[in-house]
């Protein structure tokens, strides 16, 4: 404190306390502001001549400071930062004080040290809008990933399917186990199960699957639960691991699970229980942690009322239930899920086949009772069958065949006179000649009639080749 400080020392400090882009203050001891820069005056939005000569406590009881860092630092004899806001600006200020002692270890002056923190204030909420922007578009991303999804055929542009999906998802959140889905044969009930197990946490783990429709009850039996050396007659001398084995920490899907006999579904109930499987001829149960989940196109409830199906399984497999809509419910998917048939198997078969309108119309139109099966045999049949590059001709033609032929399916017998069944019989015969033949010529070979009668009868029937 004995250095003299020069003349030249005296205007460099003048200007770097005058220049400093943060606001400046030096307090005495008691808290009296004695100067303060013009960056103070700016973040503050006062005037120097107000403040000077001012003791900080009175600005505190006046309301033009919130908090004085200049006060702590007289009672705690220490550096101290505070978060100011002045009432007199718009700025949030990171307010530091720290005081300078005297050779006797007394403050002598308080150095106040103001910083604009409002930039960093704004930063940070739009870092948090950001990222609640980011968490939203994640949780959206998937819950409907839809490329990934059209990856595994699964389409989902109609709000019924969207649904679907997103109480899927959510069930593989939660690692929900005991699910059963329902719907119609051809909708998709197994790629929805292998879409669940994708998105468990059990994703690299093994995904078995077994039609119970397939096999009779004792193989069923044996092919679920294996089975001991010697458990039967012709049994395999090493034993046979079981399908839940297999399934150990993964997911094992029953589909068509209505057609589970009672014997098995007694078995299947007490594993639902405790986790636990005997093997056929076999003593000691062993501990087995997989999910299941099961499929139906069938009423289980009605089932249950008609004794053919357990009651008590029924509700155990009932935790979680999922229903895919049959195709002719959602006609917003058909454009989507034919684009991704096209694709496949014009790769598969390497064709650059396309469908126009005509096409999509008619396929728009067509009931699909076989769903999405259906729907992807059509369009492989279609690119395989058709010789030309549009497929709509072919796909008009089939399907007008196929109605025709529930057409008179539905119709009983009594209310067909025999030119009717005549006319019919005519009529889908010459489809099938039109469908499999390029020319009239060819189609007049194939049922070894003229051509000019062939082309009176497509014209009376109104039916156009393929290719003339």
């Amino acid at each position: 404190m004995n250095d003299k400080i020069s003349s030249t020392d005296m205007t460099y400090l003048q200007a770097i306390f005058n220049q400093s882009a943060d606001g400046l203050m030096i307090c005495d001891h008691k808290g009296v502001i004695l100067k303060l820069n013009s960056a103070a005056e700016k973040l503050n939005g006062v005037k120097a001549s107000d403040l000077v000569g001012k003791d900080v406590v009175s600005l505190v009881k006046e309301g033009r400071i919130n908090r004085s860092a200049t006060k702590e630092v007289i009672d705690s004899r220490r550096q101290v930062s505070v978060i100011q806001k002045s009432p007199n600006s718009e700025y949030t200020l990171l307010v530091t004080g720290t005081p300078v002692f005297d050779n006797n270890n007394n403050i002598c002056f308080i150095v106040i040290n103001e910083r604009d923190i409002s930039l960093i204030e704004s930063m940070k909420k739009e870092l948090l809008l950001a990222k609640q922007e980011s968490e939203s578009i994640k949780n959206e991303l998937t819950q409907l990933n839809l490329l990934e999804l059209k990856d595994n055929n699964i389409v989902a542009q109609s709000n019924s399917m969207k649904q679907t999906l997103r109480l899927a998802l959510k069930l593989s959140v939660i690692k929900a186990s005991n699910i059963l889905i329902q719907g119609e044969s051809g909708t998709g009930k197994g790629l929805l199960a292998k879409f669940i197990h994708q998105h468990y946490s059990r994703e690299k783990k093994p995904f078995i699957q077994i039609n119970c429709a397939a096999l009779p009850e004792n193989l069923l039996e044996a092919e679920l639960f294996g089975y001991e050396k010697g458990a039967f007659t012709g049994a395999s001398e090493q034993g046979k691991t079981g399908l839940f084995e297999l399934a150990n920490g993964g997911t094992l899907f029953l589909d068509e699970i209505a057609e589970m006999s009672a014997k098995v579904q007694a078995k299947l109930l007490k594993y639902l229980d405790d986790h636990e499987i005997m093997p056929i001829g076999g003593i000691t149960a062993k501990k087995i942690e997989c999910s299941i989940i099961a499929a139906t196109n069938r009423d289980l409830e009605k089932m249950t009322l008609n004794r053919k199906f357990r009651l008590d399984l029924f509700h155990r497999l009932n935790t979680f239930t999922l229903t895919i809509p049959p195709l002719k419910d959602r006609p917003e998917d058909i454009l989507e899920l034919v684009q991704i048939y096209l694709k496949k198997y014009n790769k598969e078969y390497k064709r650059k086949t396309k469908i126009g309108y005509k096409g999509f119309d008619m396929l728009q139109a067509h009931g699909f009772p076989g769903n999405v099966r259906e729907l992807s045999n059509i369009i492989k049949q279609a690119i395989v069958m058709s010789e030309t590059k549009f497929l709509d001709d072919y796909i008009i033609n089939l399907l007008s065949r196929e109605n025709l032929s529930k057409s008179v399916k539905q119709k009983t017998e009594k209310d067909q006179s025999l030119p009717e069944k005549l006319h019919l019989l005519e009529n889908q015969i010459l489809q099938d000649a039109a469908a499999m033949c390029k020319t009239t010529r060819q189609a007049a070979g194939f049922l070894r009639i003229s051509q000019p009668s062939v082309v009176r009868k497509f014209k009376r029937y109104g039916i156009k080749m393929v290719k003339t």
